[in-house]
């Protein structure tokens, strides 16, 4: 199976932007607490990449990619010439406890986080009946899976959504290669 489907759930596992905080710190553009940047180094350096969780969806995923160019430049590739389009809810990304401290240490937007890639996660799609199964692995795996959005059918607007505002996807565009 290698493409959503209209009316599929999309989810992310883990936490997002903590590597792109690492990053920050590695090219100092930020400082903080030595905890804090040992933290977001090892996020960094050494991502939790969900291998487990990765070889189990195949039971009840239509698509899925790891999220490492940005979560809305993987989307786009994850929903690609396919005659659809997605919802995704800023609200619902999940972020680290530790994001949040520095988030709010820094008094930073967590906008500004969540899109730059090299979380290594996965994104994915499944039906909506597949939300308790889901739920179940996750939870008997010990990994974090977060409901993120859906996919729409037709060419419609991508939309990214903050409470019932619709931000433009044009200022989150995540890493873009240049060959």
């Amino acid at each position: 199976r290698n493409s959503a489907k209209k009316n599929d759930d999309i989810y992310v596992t883990g936490n997002i932007g903590d590597s792109y905080v690492g990053l920050k710190l590695i090219k100092k553009n930020t400082k903080i607490g030595s905890r804090l940047k040992k933290y977001f180094f090892k996020k960094y350096y050494c991502p939790d990449i969900p291998y487990n969780f990765s070889k189990k969806i195949i039971n009840f995923a239509n698509t899925s990619i790891d999220i490492s160019d940005g979560l809305i430049s993987d989307m786009q590739k994850l929903i690609n010439k396919q005659n659809l389009s997605f919802n995704l809810y800023v609200d619902k990304i999940p972020t680290s406890i530790q994001m949040n401290k520095y988030l709010y240490k820094k008094k930073e937007n967590k906008l500004n986080f969540l899109f730059n890639g090299d979380d290594y996660q996965i994104l994915f799609t499944s039906p909506k009946k597949n939300r308790t199964l889901i739920k179940l692995l996750a939870k008997k795996m010990n990994q974090k899976v977060s409901l993120i959005g859906n996919i729409n059918g037709g060419k419609k607007k991508n939309f990214l959504l903050q409470g019932n505002k619709s931000l433009k996807l044009s200022k989150f565009r995540g890493y873009s290669h240049k060959f």
